[in-house]
């Protein structure tokens, strides 16, 4: 029976939403997603928005990312990051008290009629995941004060703290949470770059988090007003094969939707590549304050995505083996230069048939360096550029050893020696010292050849007078 009940509720649900997508495309077919979009020239109809590669790290589009924004129940990716990261049995119970359902029938018209999943008051059968998927999927506002009161351990504002630490942890610098849930108040905003910051680390340290988002339809324990249980299903038409949305490889995530922050979209899509894409505030009424029928956020989801896979692709911008340029080598004993190549790869993705002149590369190196000199030693270093934007510095290195001659090697020190100046110094003495050695003896040797020759005509002198 169950099932049944479940497959005519997944077609009323198909059939309603081709009803309500068909006629929006019929009022405004000229804005239907197309595969010759490029966001630089066409319409982007979210206020803000950031897209990145996840394999490369690259962004690939962006507008006003840094711009305040109100992110509407995309505010429920970080509440269940802090509920994935403080809980650690999913399967435990939760308590659902009246506190939890207050605001949403109070003062304040920006809570009511909140997006919920069914929950009741007092309800004792609930687990961290069934909030947890009632939380994601049909953006409970109820599963999100509930998980934010039992983690916060009776008091959402120890919760909201815990938001807004991790969001200073993650490196967000526009973003401030007052809620869980993401009903409008103007304390609790972010930016499209910092939500982007807060779904990537979902998608870095919790994997649970996309096992949950990424799910379609979850059947939710039973309640008073469901006694056999029921099921709820995820908003973001993307997954739902039977929306016209539906793209192939999107990973879900989050949808929200208030007046003060237009339609809202956190995606993913993987297929060759993955791509994340954040959209802020689509609107939601025209210039004349009618409902649109389409769902902008999801218009330039597709036509994003549909963009990014087809015009960027990895490019290999430089091979470690190429040889770039050439270093003389003093004292080389088997060469007189080496060759320099990169040290490493270089990929990037790249807009797909780029003119190869866009690409510069310019380098730094040693004019000479002297031996030896071993394979891998770094000599210089090469910037890539693209559109005069420095995409990375790379090491030129020697791709192969010089060896030194030591004759060379030896001669060279002797040189450097006898140009030091305490060896001139000391030659400049020891001329000194020689001259005067000379000059002292050939005084002295010219005073012995004269006392000689005066002795000799002394003696020659006495001999004539015998």
């Amino acid at each position: 029976m169950k099932k049944f009940i479940r497959l005519i509720s997944g077609m009323l649900c198909a059939v309603m939403m081709l009803c309500t997508v068909t006629i929006g495309y019929a009022e405004s077919n000229e804005e239907a997603p197309t595969t010759t979009f490029d966001p630089n020239t066409d319409k982007v109809w979210s206020e803000a928005v950031y897209m990145a590669n996840m394999d490369t790290g690259d962004v690939v589009y962006k507008k006003n990312e840094t711009k305040k924004m109100y992110p509407a129940s995309t505010t429920k990716i970080m509440t269940a990051i802090i509920v994935l990261e403080n809980v650690r049995d999913l399967r435990k119970k939760v308590e659902a008290p009246y506190d939890c359902f207050d605001e949403f029938n109070g003062d304040d018209p920006n809570k009511w009629g909140a997006s919920h999943a069914a929950i009741e008051p007092l309800q004792e059968n609930l687990t961290y995941l069934d909030c947890l998927y009632g939380l994601m999927l049909p953006s409970g506002c109820d599963a999100a004060n509930i998980l934010a009161y039992n983690v916060g351990k009776g008091n959402m504002q120890t919760f909201f703290k815990m938001m807004n630490d991790k969001a200073k942890e993650i490196g967000c610098t526009g973003t401030n949470f007052s809620n869980a849930h993401g009903l409008y108040e103007d304390t609790n905003y972010t930016t499209a770059q910092d939500m982007f910051l807060i779904t990537k680390y979902a998608y870095e340290h919790c994997p649970k988090f996309w096992e949950i988002c990424g799910t379609y339809e979850y059947e939710m324990p039973p309640n008073t007003a469901n006694p056999n249980g029921y099921y709820i299903y995820n908003t973001v038409s993307l997954i739902n094969p039977a929306s016209m949305y539906y793209y192939e490889g999107a990973m879900g995530i989050k949808t929200g939707t208030i007046d003060q922050g237009g339609r809202c979209l956190v995606s993913a899509v993987k297929k060759n590549y993955t791509y994340m894409l954040v959209t802020l505030n689509a609107p939601i009424y025209d210039s004349e304050g009618e409902y649109y029928d389409d769902w902008y956020n999801m218009v330039d989801a597709i036509n994003l995505y549909n963009w990014a896979f087809e015009n960027f692709a990895m490019a290999t911008l430089q091979e470690k083996n190429e040889q770039i340029t050439e270093v003389d080598v003093a004292l080389g004993e088997n060469a007189s230069h080496v060759i320099l190549v990169p040290e490493n790869d270089f990929m990037k993705l790249m807009p797909k048939n780029i003119d190869a002149s866009a690409v510069q590369k310019t380098f730094k190196k040693y004019d000479m360096v002297q031996a030896p000199v071993e394979k891998g030693d770094v000599l210089g270093v090469m910037d890539i550029k693209f559109k005069g934007e420095t995409l990375t510095s790379i090491n030129l290195v020697a791709s192969n050893s010089v060896i030194r001659s030591e004759t060379e090697y030896y001669i060279e020190r002797l040189k450097i020696e006898v140009n030091k100046t305490w060896v001139k110094i000391s030659v400049v003495l020891f001329v000194i010292l020689l001259i005067c050695t000379i000059v002292t003896r050939t005084v002295e040797n010219s005073r012995k050849r004269k006392s000689r020759a005066k002795e000799r005509r002394k003696y020659s002198h006495y001999a004539n007078r015998r």
